[in-house]
């Protein structure tokens, strides 16, 4: 896969468009602020960026949608993807066309038909980038990951700030987890793990889960069979504690059918209803019982104050009936009649009638009347009291009547209480003689986990020897020994520094070292701007090379911003620069891309121009330094 176009759709409704040689060394030359930093980003973007990195300027000012065109084999795909919105660094929106040949749509405003992940896995299928998956050791907390087209760029692209960085070697490697995705995903992209060991992988990850659950199964058998008469001996004195069985029979403990009949009989046990009589019926007593007392109290009230009554009226009745009796003794009662003109006691005439005579005689009536009236009444305030006392015997026997009924109640659920209590722990030890039971009563469960352990074992095995660790490392070893003899040959022809010892790609630390006899040099000990250059080079095409030789899955070309970046230090006069190590550089570059015969795609942009190198020349597709941007004036 290459990059055959870039497209720029402005809002003033024009289109700049950038065609790129296939299988050869594209440069863009220009002066700085002429855009060609924002050739890559756009590629990048295009590609499935997590964000768009084009510098916020006169192309995102400008700019409504970005696109290429990919070149494959037998088709085209074309990717556009919408500008973001200002102050946004992101959009989802994405435009996708596939054909044998792409007319380039002139609509600025695409209507979305794909999304930022669709592109991934439409570029990932179509690179060929098979199911993969890179299993983290165990003891590793990193989840799993599947390699993708995303991780095949960091292969295809050195931007300014990375060409020349001595503290990384790769493409966005100096952000966070991308040095631990490079190493889990460029064993895969190398063919040091291919398709068919990664699907090995799987399956042993699954097997090893499965083998983990049977092992389980068969220990938890193994475990109950394994201490059976011991268990059971343990459950029948528990049975005979709760009443499940008799505490006086004894069993033969080596006799494990007896044993085992013993308790499959217990299996059979239900338990019985337990009625507990609930407080709604407690409550109704109760109530009752405080109308009763209730009532018995006002009773005990009435009864007090009629016999308080009735005493009164005996002491007044007894006090007249003892007056009227002194009065009868000398027939006071008999001469009610008297002439009150004689003296009552001795009949003489009075000269004057005595007045008092006729209220003695009025009191001497009412007297005799009263003492009637109370005789009279009596027997009635004797009945009501009778009465009143009968009702209160009658409500002191209904209150203890009750009493005993509501004592009754807590006894009764008290006693319920207990014996559900009980069928509560019989049900629990039946419950563990009911799976001592059916762990001992069939051993086929067991025989058949054993056999199906044998079998996961056996295919484990067999997968191990598949993907022998030792087996692997040395596939490692001699791709990375291939690679590192491209490496050093080309250190040589750069001229970097300690160029007579070997250069070698190191994955587990993700970075270049040279094995000096007496130390490694890892690539942040080595020197000048030139050097870290060099090995950035040597690195991307040897790993390239043999890519390309060996048809792995990642795109076919490398973008190269500003590599004679380090030539032009600030303040310098041009006169100062080496311009032969500029010229050196660039023919490297030129003489791999034609040694791979039209396989590999160079895009170079650079501030260098040199007039005078053939090569260099030969592939400049644009020259900015006159004027022309990536942006033309016009639109702005």
């Amino acid at each position: 896969m290459q990059i055959k176009e870039i497209i720029i759709y402005g809002k003033n409704g024009k289109i700049r468009r950038l065609s790129f040689n296939l299988g050869k060394l594209n440069i863009i030359t220009g002066n700085s602020k002429s855009g060609k930093t924002a050739v890559g980003e756009i590629i990048n973007y295009c590609l499935g960026g997590s964000s768009c990195n084009i510098s916020d300027g006169v192309v995102r000012e400008n700019s409504t949608w970005y696109a290429i065109i990919l070149q494959l084999e037998n088709e085209q795909i074309f990717i556009a993807r919408k500008n973001p919105k200002v102050g946004k660094q992101t959009t989802n929106a994405c435009y996708v066309e596939i054909g044998k040949e792409i007319l380039i749509p002139e609509n600025k405003d695409f209507e979305a038909n794909d999304t930022v992940e669709g592109v991934e896995e439409l570029i990932s299928k179509r690179l060929k980038i098979n199911e993969n998956l890179n299993i983290p050791p165990e003891g590793q907390t990193r989840g799993a990951l599947a390699a993708n087209i995303r991780h095949a760029l960091y292969y295809c692209f050195q931007f300014q700030d990375e060409i020349a960085a001595r503290s990384f070697l790769f493409h966005r490697q100096a952000e966070p987890f991308i040095t631990q995705s490079i190493k889990d995903t460029l064993p895969y992209f190398l063919g040091i793990v291919n398709e068919k060991a990664l699907e090995l992988e799987n399956e042993r990850m699954i097997i090893k889960r499965k083998l983990a659950i049977e092992k389980r199964k068969l220990d938890e058998l193994e475990m109950l069979q394994g201490g059976g008469m011991k268990k059971a001996l343990t459950l029948i004195s528990e049975a005979k504690a709760v009443g499940l069985l008799s505490s006086k029979e004894d069993y033969d403990i080596d006799n494990f059918d007896e044993i085992f009949y013993v308790l499959s009989s217990i299996e059979e046990w239900k338990p019985k209803s337990v009625e507990v009589i609930g407080m709604d019926k407690i409550s109704y007593l109760q109530n009752q019982l405080d109308s009763l007392q209730t009532e018995l109290v006002e009773i005990n009230e009435d009864i007090f104050f009629a016999k308080s009554f009735n005493g009164e009226t005996e002491g007044f009745s007894t006090e007249a009936e003892h007056q009227k009796l002194r009065l009868s003794s000398i027939g006071l009662f008999d001469k009610l009649n008297f002439d009150p003109g004689h003296c009552p006691l001795c009949s003489n005439v009075l000269t004057n009638p005595i007045p008092e005579v006729d209220m003695i005689k009025t009191a001497i009536e009412k007297l005799d009347a009263n003492i009637k009236n109370v005789s009279k009444e009596k027997p009635k305030l004797r009945k009501h009291i009778d009465g009143l006392e009968k009702r209160r015997q009658q409500i002191k026997e209904e209150i203890q009547k009750i009493k005993y009924e509501i004592d009754g109640i807590y006894n009764h659920n008290k006693e319920a209480k207990k014996l559900r209590d009980l069928y509560t722990r019989r049900a629990k030890i039946v419950g563990r003689i009911s799976l001592w039971v059916e762990s001992v009563a069939d051993k086929s469960d067991v025989n058949s986990i054993k056999l199906a352990i044998k079998e996961l074992q056996g295919r484990l095995d067999e997968i191990d020897n598949l993907l022998d660790k030792e087996t692997l490392e040395d596939r490692k070893q001699s791709v990375l020994s291939r690679i590192s003899s491209n490496m050093t040959k080309w250190a040589q022809t750069l001229e970097l520094e300690h160029l007579e010892n070997p250069y070698r790609l190191d994955m587990n630390k993700v970075t270049v070292v040279v094995d000096k006899p007496d130390r490694p040099v890892p690539l942040r000990q080595l020197g000048s701007g030139s050097n870290w250059v060099g090995v950035h080079l040597i690195v991307y095409f040897a790993l390239q090379k043999y890519f390309i030789e060996n048809a792995r899955p990642v795109p076919q070309f490398i973008f190269i911003d500003q590599p004679s970046q380090v030539y032009f230090p600030s303040g310098e006069e041009e006169e100062d620069i080496d311009w032969k190590m500029v010229e050196k550089m660039y023919d490297f570059i030129y003489n791999q891309v034609q040694l791979l015969s039209g396989k590999l795609q160079v895009i170079v942009v650079d501030h260098a121009n040199l007039e005078n190198n053939e090569n260099f020349m030969s592939s400049v597709l644009e020259d900015w330094h006159k004027g022309t941007k990536l942006i033309p004036d016009d639109w702005y």
